[in-house]
């Protein structure tokens, strides 16, 4: 590895934190967006979520786009082997203002896909979260912390942790459990209604099985 590769792969991993000033209206946005499911709220509701997160990490807001397609995929032998949830990429600056993108545009931009690999389903709500947060802090990286590549460190993924944790500790009883790893939501399952049925019609289904004995 490169110096400069080392040294800011080193950087990242010394940094373990990404606090979150007031996360509670971060919480509420989060709520938000787990209800959210077309593409086009998605986008809407995760951009109000980073607009608050980069406001008080002090760091420009990234564009976000989130198109209603499958995620890019590989596959061997008939099994996927690897899928694209997101991805962050850095514009070129302005001459006149480093800290926006040619046009003005934002420097950043993240990229979620909506759609699942295989099938095209939508993705899961806490999946979309975790993907978003976790290429925020890739922004948070170039932004904050001045690398220009944001390697996965441990303490990348430990940035990523300590920030959706706060998010969740800001709103605990409005926002779902989140594994880290296999996106599992914990809620209470719904009791199901079951309709009253009319005593003629339960009398004869019973007489047509025992006549069928």
């Amino acid at each position: 590895m490169a110096r400069t590769r080392r040294f800011e792969y080193e950087k990242s991993n010394r940094h373990r934190t990404l606090p979150l000033p007031d996360a509670g209206p971060a919480a509420v946005a989060a709520r938000r967006l787990l209800e959210a499911g077309d593409a086009a709220s998605r986008q809407r509701l995760g951009a109000d979520l980073i607009a608050l997160i980069s406001s008080r990490t002090g760091v420009s807001v990234p564009e976000l786009v989130v198109p209603d397609a499958q995620q890019p995929h590989q596959r061997r032998d008939g099994r996927i082997v690897y899928s694209m949830q997101g991805e962050y990429t850095r514009r070129v600056p302005s001459r006149n203002d480093p800290r926006v993108a040619r046009g003005g545009r934002p420097i950043g931009r993240i990229r979620i896909l909506n759609r699942t690999p295989a099938r095209g389903n939508v993705v899961r709500a806490t999946a979309f979260l975790n993907t978003l947060l976790h290429e925020f802090c890739h922004h948070h990286d170039a932004e904050s912390l001045g690398l220009e590549r944001s390697f996965h460190t441990a303490g990348f993924y430990a940035r990523v942790r300590h920030l959706r944790d706060q998010i969740l500790a800001g709103s605990p009883a409005a926002i779902p459990i989140i594994h880290p790893r296999r996106d599992r939501e914990v809620r209470a399952a719904p009791r199901a209604r079951i309709p009253a049925e009319n005593p003629d019609m339960l009398l004869a289904r019973l007489w047509a099985i025992i006549r069928d004995l």
